[in-house]
């Protein structure tokens, strides 16, 4: 059975290796969100893909596994020495966002999973400044996240069950997502959801989902640089 469980308050070394755990382990989470990255990034060999605040790299490794050359960054040194440690192969960086060390026109493609949530709307701006910078000339930009209208994240403002994770300080529903795009200079090509790993509850987003944002759980927006 699967429970839920409250989010975690800072990003320390216990946390890293729970997000290590998951994808090592392809939890029901883990698989929905491979399956989306999946779907938004398209990985063909040889993309240059920059995964963008890549915790312990589950993401990073993944888009490898398709023969892309993909580099993981994280403001965090500790997310960063997790996942050389777990994914030697892969290349990780300790970069800011909006100042990333990387020469114009290095990526074909960029992914930021469960990242965006954690950034104010002048630093998501100022992030894709840079992303446009070094994307190729209409090179793309996939993001996954959670919505704050779906039923789960509205329990979690309320405190109910579920507490909020206090550094989800930037939720934003899909319009709201897609106004900060186009104003760091992107356009949104698809803009979609995704029903929960939770059974019950994924039968009901399935029906209900496409009528009322209560039931979609993960917003999956893909972009590309203009």
């Amino acid at each position: 059975m699967i429970a839920l469980r409250k989010a975690p308050s800072s990003y320390d070394e216990r946390f890293m290796d729970t997000m290590a755990n998951e994808y090592l382990e392809r939890t029901p989470w883990t698989e929905l969100r491979l399956a989306a990255v999946r779907d938004l990034v398209d990985p063909q060999p040889g993309d240059r893909i920059l995964d963008l605040g890549c915790a312990a790299g589950a993401i990073t490794h993944y888009l490898s596994s398709f023969g892309t050359e993909s580099v993981g960054i994280d403001f965090e040194p500790l997310a960063i020495a997790k996942a050389r440690e777990l994914f030697p192969e892969c290349t990780f960086e300790v970069a800011d966002a909006t100042a990333l060390p990387f020469p114009d026109a290095s990526f074909d493609k960029a992914v930021a999973a469960d990242f965006v949530e954690h950034i104010r709307d002048d630093v998501f701006v100022a992030m894709c400044a840079e992303l446009r910078r070094v994307l190729v000339l209409g090179g793309t930009f996939a993001l996954y996240a959670p919505n704050p209208r779906h039923l789960i994240e509205r329990m979690k403002e309320r405190d109910f069950v579920l507490a909020q994770n206090p550094t989800h300080i930037g939720l934003r529903d899909a319009d709201h997502m897609t106004r900060v795009l186009e104003q760091g200079g992107f356009r949104v090509l698809r803009s979609e959801w995704r029903p929960s790993f939770f059974r019950g509850l994924r039968a009901v987003e399935k029906v209900a989902g496409p009528r009322l944002d209560l039931f979609r759980y993960r917003l999956c927006v893909l972009a590309q640089s203009v």
